[in-house]
């Protein structure tokens, strides 16, 4: 481990903090890659994009109270409370299923609570990483934790598809409430660390996301940001439905469809271990973004081409280091550009951007797959992220990933 990412390990309640997100992070994938299969086996692409809807559906909406929960509550209570409810959820799951309820409907349910739930952790961990760590460390300290949790992601999802393969989707719930209680235990036993919120903030629900969104437009990189990323994850929403489609085509299995998706995973941890290791400067991270993100995606064509499932894994692993890399730019960029009290609120935005299109797009690829086939489905998809990346490309201002001041929102000490 280099120093960089030595000195952060050495933050005892980041360290924690890794450790307990990542146990629940094997946990979700198990039982998200577990029931993604299940879905997709019992109801076929039209269920499968059903399943993924229903997770946003609840997901999108919720984001904004999720973010603007997490800029006046502590982050580390917000992430506590959330996997106890997370917890019950799985819980719940399990005993619907046992008493007979329609595996299906009961899995798709499951997606929309889970959801819901997600819409206040996701905020809460990713403004929480800048809170514990200093500035110097911070873009290690995302390195570590993107790696672990992407890695966390990898180990769950194999794990997910063994546990079907051996226990039933039953199991993969219980692995699922477990390890958010491990998690809710080491939240439990680090400190609070407070929201410093400016004394004459508006201090209800619209005005405080009003103010958010203010500053949002007021930063090209960050608006723009979001919107190339909307447009890009309608094409990667796309691709994700037709994945068990070209798993199931090949002959391939429930373990294949797992290995499958552990080996992106690992890519990306890899790529966050780089990018933590090695920071790129502000003045090149919109070039190295923008022009990465649009080779990522010409990437995802390959998929429904080629029928070794070896190289399939390869070309997966060589595009998760490559989104390893951008999600440590992008969160890094974030992290050191946006006050404290804001970035909870930023962070929920820039999450609503990114899926608020995707359960059409899932919809819409799982009509597509049923009547034109993998191939088109998939040549459409890519050409939409292809497209939505150029923007980032030719327009200097929008690849600037600089903080600007403004008479609003003017440059603090510790922001650039």
């Amino acid at each position: 481990m280099n120093m960089a990412l030595a000195d952060a390990w050495e933050v005892r309640d980041l360290r924690r903090f890794l450790i307990g997100d990542s146990v629940s992070k094997i946990g979700r994938a198990a039982f998200m890659t577990a029931a993604g299969w299940t879905v997709n086996l019992e109801g076929g692409p039209t269920w499968f994009a059903l399943f993924g809807i229903s997770y946003f559906m609840a997901h999108i909406p919720l984001l904004t109270f999720g973010g603007m929960l997490v800029d006046r509550i502590p982050r580390r209570t917000v992430a506590l409370y959330t996997d106890f409810v997370q917890a019950g959820f799985a819980l719940l799951f399990i005993l619907l299923l046992l008493s007979g309820f329609p595996l299906t409907k009961v899995l798709v349910l499951a997606a929309f609570l889970m959801g819901a739930s997600t819409a206040f952790s996701i905020p809460a961990t990713q403004a929480l990483i800048p809170d514990l760590v200093d500035r110097d460390l911070l873009a290690s300290a995302t390195g570590l934790h993107n790696a672990m949790r992407t890695i966390a992601w990898a180990i769950g999802g194999t794990l997910g598809g063994i546990v079907l393969y051996q226990f039933g989707i039953e199991a993969t719930l219980f692995l699922d409430m477990v390890t958010f209680l491990v998690s809710a235990y080491v939240l439990y036993n680090m400190e609070e660390v407070p929201i410093i919120r400016n004394g004459d903030e508006e201090s209800d629900f619209r005005s405080e996301m009003l103010h958010a969104l203010d500053f949002t437009r007021s930063q090209p990189w960050l608006f723009i940001g979001i919107l190339v990323f909307m447009a890009f994850h309608i094409g990667g929403a796309m691709i994700d439905i037709g994945i068990p489609s070209i798993a199931l085509r090949n002959d391939w299995n429930e373990l294949h469809y797992a290995l499958w998706g552990a080996i992106f995973p690992i890519g990306a941890s890899l790529g966050a271990l780089y990018a933590g290791q090695n920071p790129i400067s502000k003045r090149i991270r919109g070039t190295v973004f923008y022009v990465t993100v649009s080779f990522a995606a010409w990437l995802d064509l390959l998929f429904v081409f080629v029928p070794w499932f070896g190289l399939i894994l390869l070309i997966s692993v060589i595009q998760g280091f490559i989104v390893g890399i951008l999600s440590v730019i992008w969160n890094t960029t974030i992290g050191d550009s946006v006050e404290q009290h804001l970035r909870g609120r930023v962070n929920s935005i820039d999450a609503i951007g990114s899926f608020l299109l995707i359960p059409p797009s899932m919809l819409l690829a799982g009509k597509m797959i049923g009547d034109l086939g993998l191939e088109v489905t998939f040549m459409v998809a890519v050409a939409i992220m292809v497209a939505s990346s150029i923007v980032g490309i030719v327009v200097p201002s929008f690849r600037r990933f600089e903080r600007i001041g403004t008479e609003q929102f003017p440059i603090t000490a510790d922001q650039s």
